[in-house]
């Protein structure tokens, strides 16, 4: 019986330690992240910096927090790397915070993205890509005052960006005539949603050149154009299950309005500013001429949209949001 009773003893207090060891994720192998800073260094060198004028090939701070290890594309003696063939790594330092976004060390300034990163090669391309572009932003101007777009969970202001939304797909859809029609009524239906919360209309903008044009970025030097097509439509029905827009609504009409710019002869990045709404750039390079009374033919334009369903939608949230 003491025999017995000194295992469970033994199993007792060793659960803490298979539980610590269960838990804690194995450290990437240096040859793992070698071969992730490879394939950003050979997009970053196929593009050139013909996107932009400059190259996204910056340096990067790869974070494993939970076993306490940095892995870089760059040296520096403030983080303490060491280098193993064509990277760097070492001990996480107590002033890096573990946030995903640009940090300046040493006058540069890093992308910090934690790990651990997705498997598939084109996700965590896109990932490490779009934190390189917001490393960029500040010397292209494209880094924007502060923003807050609350309003985008009120009942009519979900309503009328999801008609944006459905335009902006059946835009992807079409060419000629049809394409410049959905692009008529996406910006109708965005102009009465901002006539509604004129207040916000700049926050809106600052929010899509911010982290839209970052995520385009990193979709565009990641996938080929009918790639990104698919890809864009198929954002839009994960984005639209979404219990909330405020803080996701970019991701998909920043990429979009790109792309259906990039199907022009414009050079629209080339003078592109902070507060810019890319919506007119579209609707001016697509020489779209509005209705003169936008409401109306906002209105009437929403039924070709299932607008009544998506009132429905928006209706059934509201309830269930207030019970």
């Amino acid at each position: 019986m003491k025999k017995y009773s000194f295992i469970y003893l033994l199993l007792f207090l060793s659960m803490p330690l298979i539980s610590c060891s269960l838990s804690m994720a194995s450290p990437y192998e240096l040859p793992e992240i070698e071969a992730i800073f490879m394939e950003t260094k050979a997009l970053c060198s196929e593009d050139n910096g013909m996107l932009w004028g400059r190259t996204l090939d910056v340096p990067i701070l790869l974070v494993d927090k939970e076993n306490g290890i940095i892995y870089s594309n760059r040296p520096s003696e403030k983080l303490g790397l060491t280098s193993y063939r064509e990277i760097y790594t070492g001990i996480l330092p107590d002033f890096i915070a573990v946030v995903k976004g640009p940090v300046k060390i040493e006058n540069q300034i890093w992308a910090v993205i934690p790990l651990p990163l997705p498997s598939d090669k084109t996700e965590r391309q896109c990932i490490l890509l779009h934190e390189a572009f917001h490393c960029l932003q500040p010397e292209m101007d494209l880094k924007p005052e502060p923003y807050s777009n609350q309003h985008l969970d009120e009942m009519e202001a979900r309503f009328w960006l999801k008609l944006e939304w459905k335009a902006l797909e059946l835009a992807l859809k079409n060419e000629g005539e049809n394409k410049r029609q959905a692009i008529t009524d996406a910006i109708c239906f965005r102009f009465y949603r901002r006539a509604l919360y004129s207040k916000c209309t700049g926050c809106e903008n600052r929010f899509e050149i911010h982290e839209g044009l970052a995520e385009y970025t990193a979709q565009k030097i990641c996938r080929t154009d009918s790639d990104l097509k698919l890809y864009l439509q198929d954002k839009l029905h994960e984005i639209w299950q979404s219990t909330s827009f405020v803080n996701c609504f970019a991701y998909f009409s920043g990429p979009v309005y790109a792309y259906l710019l990039d199907g022009t002869e414009t050079n629209w990045r080339l003078n592109l500013g902070a507060s810019d709404d890319i919506a007119i750039l579209v609707q001016s390079a697509y020489d779209i001429a509005l209705p003169f009374d936008i409401y109306m033919e906002a209105e009437e334009r929403s039924v070709l949209y299932n607008g009544a369903q998506i009132m429905g939608e928006e209706l059934d949230r509201e309830m269930a949001f207030n019970k």
